[in-house]
This record gives C-alpha cells, structure tokens and sequence, in this order.
C-alpha cells in the first residue's frame, strides 16, 4: 500500500522539467537593442488597464495546479500537456534568441493595489522576448485539454475556460503583450499540442503492439 502511495506521486517529479525549463527564460530576458515593436493599430485601441494584473498573475496556480490536478484524475493528459509546455517553451526561446520583439510599455500611476502590483510585474520582466508570448501559449495548451474532457467535465470545462480567457485578454491590457504576440502563442500552442498528442499515441500503440508480438512469439 505505501509503495503503490509513492508511485502514484512519482509523475509529480516530472513537473521538475517545466520549472527547470522556465528558468533558462530569466537568462535569456535581457534587451539587445535591436528589439522589434509588434505592436499594430488594433493595440493602440486596447486601453491600459491595471486591474488585469490579478489574472496575468494567476497565471503561475493556473499552470501549476492543473497539472498537479491532472497528474492524478487523467494522467495520460498531464503528460501531453507537460509535453507541450516544455516544448513551446523550448521554440519560443529558440524565436527569442534568434529574432526579439518589443511591447511598448505605458507609465503606471497611482500608488493602489494593482498601480504596484503592475510595476512589480515590469521591473520582473523585460519588455522584450514577446511574441511568441508564453503567458498565451501555456495557458491555451490547458484550454485545450478541458476542451479534450468537457463532455463528462463540464465545469470543469467552463471555469478554466473562462479563467484562461482571462489570463490571456490580461497580457494584451497589462500592455505586457500585442496581438500578435497573442496569436502566435495560440497558433503555437496548437501546433505543439498535436505533436506532443501524435507523439504520445504513437509511442503507445508501438508499446501496444510490440508487447503483442511478443506475447505470440512466445
């Protein structure tokens, strides 16, 4: 019984990949001077709001506790997920170092809550490596698999949905993203999730049918 304990949390350890690969970001977050604005016409019309700090910053519980959530009611999305992650993350560094982008930022005023919350935000964070932004990619990677679980979840489906959207109207009204950045992180999350789902089919039915064949070799 303790052993069976432990090895239902064994696939926890795996969310060592994600917070190893998240930290390369803070290396990496630093102005070359040849950043290129990715702003447009249609961001000049999204206005400033600092109250959409709270869920740009719930972003971090968003990821993390899904995942811990899906280790252990769906463990064969936690994976694809996890995979995912770590693989978007991966191509938008690689975009990063080859190609910067920039988000003009505009000035905080006020001294409240969300005025400082927002300026810890920016003295965090650089205003460059933006588009793809991950903050999109992550977070629609999870829609997806709600999406992937919402005929028996409903929910479910409905609140991480609608904290997701969000998370994501957020990077474009904290002004720490355009929409472009937005798009390319969802394209890319796309992209990445099939991959990582065609990967992990894949490599179970080869399991599948490779332990069959053996099974009539024997």
């Amino acid at each position: 019984m303790k052993n069976n304990s432990i090895l239902s949390f064994h696939p926890l350890c795996y969310l060592l990949l994600l917070v190893i690969t998240s930290s390369i970001y803070s290396v990496i977050n630093q102005s070359t001077g040849h950043a290129v604005d990715v702003t447009t016409i249609i961001d000049g019309e999204i206005p400033f709001i600092k109250e959409f700090v709270v869920p740009y910053l719930l972003w971090y519980p968003y990821i993390y506790g899904l995942l811990i959530y899906y280790c252990f009611v769906d463990r064969k999305h936690y994976f694809v997920a996890l995979g995912s992650l770590v693989s978007g993350k991966l191509i938008c560094f690689l975009v990063y170092c080859l190609w910067q982008s920039t988000v003009p930022r505009p000035e905080v005023v006020g001294n409240d809550i969300f005025a400082h919350l927002m300026r810890i935000v920016y003295s965090h964070d650089q205003p460059v490596n933006c588009l793809p932004s991950i903050h999109v990619l992550t977070t629609f990677i999870m829609m997806i698999v709600v999406h992937k679980r919402k005929e028996h979840h409903k929910w479910e489906y409905i609140s991480v949905t609608t904290l997701g959207t969000l998370i994501i109207l957020s990077t474009l009204f904290t002004k720490q993203h355009a929409v472009l950045d937005a798009l390319a992180g969802i394209l890319l999350a796309c992209g990445v999730y099939a991959a990582v789902q065609y990967m992990f089919q894949s490599l179970s039915a080869f399991q599948t049918n490779h332990y069959a064949a053996r099974q009539m070799k024997k």
